[in-house]
């Protein structure tokens, strides 16, 4: 399945259990042989799981609030314009991050399982392991205390898998400390359409991806078009 460069997608994050965790939405910049770019612009819409009492779970550890009552709610996209790079079969995606002011901030590698495409946009397994680099070379490691709380159980991964995520975050970090593809300068002075607007969710963004019988203008909305 390929998308078209501006039609609208969602790329949900799954738990393992199946539930929606979080749902970004966003437009496509290209879909080729180099991967599935898509644009999210500041004040795009977010769903997010919030606990009872309406607070987000997202400081909380995902072994936490998997064993809690919570919701989806709406949000928005904040603080950083990003531009995300899904390589075709990575075990990785990469976020181009700007600030308000336009000035470039660096690129989030997240380490997750190969996407699976569905009409309406991607479906993600996060392997909660990050890596962050900035344009002056300094690079850190995110989460890795989730990343090992999770590595064990039997919802997440093993350790045969962790190792592999390990093995791909110093892949990456290997590219970019030598200034390699894809930190080598390019998408930094990347520009979306100026009539791409921040995106609202669209009515698709829970649709079973495994569903069949919605056809290609189910997911052209006026709203986001």
């Amino acid at each position: 399945m390929i998308y078209e460069r501006g039609q609208t997608i969602v790329r949900r994050h799954l738990h393992p259990d199946g539930r929606v965790g979080s749902v970004l939405c966003g437009r496509v910049v290209s879909d080729d042989e180099h991967g599935l770019a898509l644009w999210i612009e500041t004040g795009s819409q977010t769903m997010r799981r919030l606990d009872s009492a309406g607070r987000p779970t997202r400081e909380l550890s995902l072994l936490t609030s998997l064993r809690m009552t919570t919701m989806l709610s709406l949000g928005t996209w904040q603080p950083f314009r990003t531009l995300m790079l899904m390589p075709p079969g990575a075990a990785h995606s990469i976020w181009w991050g700007w600030r308000p002011d336009g000035g470039f901030e660096g690129w989030y590698v997240n380490l997750e399982r190969p996407i699976t495409r569905w009409a309406g946009g991607v479906d993600v397994h996060d392997q909660e392991l990050d890596l962050l680099v900035y344009p002056d070379g300094r690079w850190s490691w995110k989460d890795e205390d989730a990343f090992a709380e999770c590595t064990g159980d039997p919802a997440f991964w093993d350790e045969v898998e962790a190792a592999g995520v390990r093995v791909e975050g110093e892949r990456l970090l290997a590219l970019a400390r030598a200034g390699a593809a894809p930190f080598d300068g390019r998408w930094v002075d990347f520009e979306p359409d100026p009539a791409w607007r921040p995106t609202p969710m669209p009515h698709w963004w829970d649709l079973p991806a495994d569903a069949t019988c919605w056809g290609p203008e189910y997911f052209q909305p006026g709203e986001c078009a």
